[in-house]
């Protein structure tokens, strides 16, 4: 296994994260034709690279191989805005290493919980990383569940591998 670092995405890689953003987001067969309808859906806004809410996973060499972007709504509570993997990445650790280290820092800013709307192919993923379902929604492409995961600012704070517990 390729050990995966997570720094704040920098300027320098907006191409690396709208590619990743594309290739993911198309390596979804059932999500494919409809997103290749709306090609609008495939460009990743970079808004928050500049004010500091993307953080990246990079292997060794420095390649950008995954990125995870949050929003702060009220300061108690984070919203995963975006979690995408480089396909070939996938399935390696990438997106629980991302998830761990947002849980640590989210754990450190006194951050209460961390929601996301998570589309069915994300479902499995965030219920293994400690989510549970507390609501649903209509997207653009359709109903989607609104999943949480409560931390308690000790507990994320000291351990990074809070999202590693099953609940």
């Amino acid at each position: 296994m390729t050990a995966i670092n997570v720094r704040s995405a920098l300027a320098g890689d907006l191409p690396a994260l709208r590619r990743i953003f594309r290739r993911a987001s198309l390596s979804n067969a059932g999500d494919r034709v409809v997103l290749l309808a709306h090609p609008d859906a495939l460009e990743w806004p970079d808004s928050g690279v500049a004010d500091g809410r993307t953080r990246v996973a990079i292997t060794a060499d420095g390649t950008v191989v995954g990125f995870i972007a949050g929003l702060s709504t009220d300061g108690s509570v984070l919203e995963v805005v975006d979690l995408f993997v480089d396909p070939d990445w996938m399935r390696k650790g990438v997106a629980r290493r991302l998830m761990g280290d947002l849980v640590q820092t989210a754990g450190l800013a006194g951050v209460a919980r961390i929601e996301v709307t998570a589309n069915p192919h994300a479902d499995g993923f965030y219920r293994s990383a400690g989510f549970a379902v507390f609501d649903e929604c209509e997207t653009r492409f359709g109903p989607a569940a609104r999943m949480q995961l409560l931390l308690s600012a000790p507990a994320a704070a000291a351990s990074p591998h809070t999202a590693d517990r099953h609940d």
